[in-house]
């Protein structure tokens, strides 16, 4: 069973109520389109258990009346997930939901105690790690569809790509994976954060920014990007984000949920249902297009299905495997612009013992 929401996100600037559920729609469709559609896991991630924390600890099966598993959701896009495949029904335990905007203060529920798992992006993972929080990844997904596109203030000339970024004002949300994106981007045209003005502010509010002239560009994802551009005269897309690290995303958990026998039971149980789920949402696309894009967000159907459908390629990865590499690079980069304190090894951040179940489910699931 489950229960209402517990925890709310942090306080939001006093606007209409209409607009505040247009905003959560909205966020909750990025979600969507960053990984919603996933499927099976990925054979071609090999090479876990070179460095990482646990490399052989048996996922104990059995789950003890009573168990409760706290979980971090960001506007229900766990519930979505499930909801839309039926894997939200009859659980052996007690599920409690807490809502976030975001990785960052999700992660100041970890730090408070609040919860047992949910998910992070790639950076919020590496901010944990380098304030020494004891969080670790126990599965992740990485999508094909979903990337973060660099786009121009209306009227803003001489911005054709991410070199034309030196000295101008450009708005994205530190800790996330829009900043990810674009210190990887400014990374492989020989340009650092320190080059460009940096304006942070929540991704929700990116658009305004641009629209009114207080940045000369920014960094946004779908389905902001096409809201964006379609009401913005003037407005261009003048890139893409492409690293891996930019699209991936973690479920990640404490120590102490991973040291209680219970909670770590009801956490494998929990997985092997997104597993199922994210494989059922990746094969009907039209889903996705009605509960969301349609009936949250109120686009059109044929947009929806479009958007829905562009959001496919996702695949569960077997941790740490390929992600590790960039991954690292990420921190590094990280480092180098001073937005971390030290160095990281983000080997440290990946505990392999939830592979197996990954596996396992993901063959029945094709």
């Amino acid at each position: 069973m489950t229960s209402a929401t517990v925890i709310e996100p942090p306080a939001e600037p006093a606007v209409p109520l209409l607009r505040r559920r247009r905003t959560r729609c909205l966020v909750l469709a990025a979600l969507v389109m960053a990984g919603l559609a996933a499927s099976g896991s990925d054979a071609s991630a090999a090479g876990a258990g070179a460095g990482n924390r646990t490399t052989s600890v048996t996922v104990p099966t059995k789950i003890p009346a009573g168990t409760v598993l706290r979980v971090g959701d960001q506007l229900d896009y766990l519930k979505t997930v499930l909801g839309l495949a039926g894997e939200d029904q009859h659980f052996p335990y007690k599920v409690e939901y807490s809502a976030f905007v975001g990785g960052p203060p999700m992660l100041q529920a970890f730090q408070a105690g609040s919860i047992d798992t949910g998910f992070v992006g790639s950076t919020p993972l590496i901010f944990a790690q380098a304030a020494r929080q004891h969080i670790t990844a126990v599965a992740g997904w990485v999508t094909s569809g979903g990337t973060y596109d660099l786009v121009t203030a209306p009227g803003t000339k001489g911005i054709s790509g991410w070199r034309d970024l030196k000295g101008k004002r450009v708005t994205f949300q530190q800790g996330t994976a829009g900043e990810a994106a674009l210190l990887q981007a400014l990374d492989k045209v020989g340009l650092k954060l320190s080059d460009v003005s940096a304006v942070n502010l929540p991704i929700v509010q990116a658009s305004a920014a641009l629209q009114g002239g207080s940045v000369d560009a920014g960094l946004l994802v779908e389905p902001l990007t096409s809201v964006y551009l379609g009401s913005t005269r003037g407005a261009h897309s003048v890139a893409q984000a492409s690293e891996i690290t930019d699209r991936s995303d973690f479920v990640i958990a404490t120590k102490d949920t991973l040291d209680d026998k219970g909670k770590a039971a009801a956490l494998g149980d929990y997985i092997s249902r997104l597993v199922r789920a994210f494989a059922y949402t990746s094969a009907h696309p039209e889903k996705i297009a009605e509960a969301v894009y349609e009936q949250q967000y109120h686009l059109p159907a044929e947009r929806a299905l479009v958007l829905a459908k562009r959001g496919g390629g996702t695949s569960f990865v077997t941790l740490p495997g390929a992600v590790v590499k960039a991954q690292q690079r990420l921190a590094n980069l990280f480092y180098q612009a001073g937005e971390i304190p030290a160095k990281v090894d983000v080997r440290q951040e990946f505990d392999t013992r939830y592979n197996a179940v990954v596996q396992a489910v993901g063959q029945q699931s094709r």
